[in-house]
């Protein structure tokens, strides 16, 4: 931890904005508490107009109670934070989201605008007020943000309605102090008959643990749709939708990290069918590179890539890439010789793992080769007896007009 300035004006340890709100009130019990000096708030972004609506969009998915962040749901909680927040966003650290602009457009894109990222700069460098007629900076103790004035999410209701089928997932416990695991689990969701699933939603039994749920057929391996925080369910267009079998079972892949006491988590999915068979049935195109990296070498890259038979509509983009990568390329070299670049990951969040929904399905022509890049950098001091491995794998959903949607389509 480095020191810095604290908004308050005295030098202390910053503390990572991503902690549980358990161990943020152990941290608050020896932390400084002097009063604000009195300082001019000399901005016109106020937190009860721009920042408020900035918060809402894209932080409080994690930064309420019982989340995975410390919360951030009124003036009083954020404003003592104002400092570590501005570092946070400046290093494009928070929210968790490094997608490139400007290569693909994603429905779950949670990144900050170029014009949030000024307005936060904007507040935090002008002292933070609360609204136009806070001139005069005081002590934050001395403000009380009303119940209905607090940015509240509602995590109990289904976001698409009531779904068609519900599953509960078995419990997991995760215990204090452990490194960032997976689980699997897989879910007997009780389907005798063959069924078309146009969308699908998941709620974490303790968003304190979960950062992450992969979904996926067992039977088949069709992966079906995926959790992060701020994005929960997984829908498709009116045409689409993916073809489950009889008697299949879901298994779901569960990111955790731990919290400062043990957690039980035991998560509901929920699906939702389309009437009839639909016209498109998605289906997974996997590319993977694997290798090892050479001790020394300044950069090394990793690719896979494959020539697609015909014209193909993209869903979704998974990406996985081994420790150490430092940025991922899903890139189209088109039948013409034009390349488009469809993502480009920058400084990869390992312990976010993230899959970048279209925000509508990208049309690739036939004899498209779609190749996967994962760019490494190793050190200098890397021993030769100890290769490491590295790659990507590339799970993409996807469909054609070729397979239709019967029970033999890839």
């Amino acid at each position: 931890m480095s020191l810095i300035k604290d908004p308050r004006g005295v030098l202390v340890k910053r503390a990572f904005l991503l902690i549980s709100a358990a161990s943020l009130s152990a941290v608050w019990a020896f932390w400084p508490q002097p009063a604000l000096s009195h300082e001019t708030a000399n901005t016109t972004v106020m937190f009860d107009r721009e920042i408020v609506r900035i918060l809402n969009k894209k932080c409080v998915a994690c930064h309420t109670e019982n989340n995975l962040g410390i919360p951030l749901t009124s003036y009083e909680q954020t404003r003592p934070w104002a400092r570590a927040i501005e570092e946070e966003v400046l290093r494009r650290h928070m929210p968790p989201w490094r997608a490139v602009p400007g290569y693909g457009e994603f429905a779950n894109d949670i990144g900050l605008t170029n014009r949030e990222l000024q307005f936060i700069i904007a507040w935090v460098e002008g002292n933070g007020p609360k609204n136009q007629d806070q001139k005069l900076i005081v002590n934050v103790d001395q403000i009380k943000t009303p119940l209905s004035e607090q940015l509240r999410p509602d995590f109990s209701r289904w976001q698409l309605g009531r779904p068609d089928l519900t599953g509960q997932l078995n419990a997991n416990t995760i215990e204090p102090g452990r490194p960032n695991e997976v689980k699997r689990v897989v879910v007997d969701m009780g389907l005798t008959s063959e069924r078309w699933v146009r969308g699908l939603e998941f709620k974490p039994g303790d968003r304190r643990v979960v950062r992450a749920a992969f979904f996926s057929v067992q039977e088949t391996g069709q992966w079906l749709g995926s959790w992060t925080p701020w994005w929960g369910a997984t829908t498709l267009q009116n045409d689409v939708a993916y073809r489950v079998p009889a008697g299949s079972h879901v298994v779901a892949e569960l990111h955790y990290r731990s919290a400062d006491r043990p957690v039980e988590d035991r998560g509901t999915l929920g699906m939702y069918f389309a009437p009839t068979p639909p016209k498109h049935c998605p289906s997974d195109l996997v590319l993977q590179a694997d290798g090892d990296l050479v001790p020394g070498a300044a950069r090394q890259k990793f690719r896979a890539a494959v020539k697609l038979p015909a014209d193909t509509y993209l869903l979704a983009l998974k990406p996985e890439v081994r420790p150490g990568a430092h940025s991922i390329e899903v890139s189209a070299r088109k039948p013409d010789g034009t390349v488009q670049v469809l993502l480009f990951v920058k400084d990869i969040l390992q312990e976010w793992p993230t899959p970048y929904i279209l925000k509508q399905p990208a049309l690739l022509a036939k004899d498209t080769e779609l190749s996967v890049t994962s760019y490494y950098q190793t050190s200098a001091q890397t021993s030769a007896d100890t290769p490491r491995a590295a790659g990507v794998k590339l799970t993409v959903s996807r469909y054609d007009d070729k397979g239709g949607c019967s029970a033999t389509a890839p």
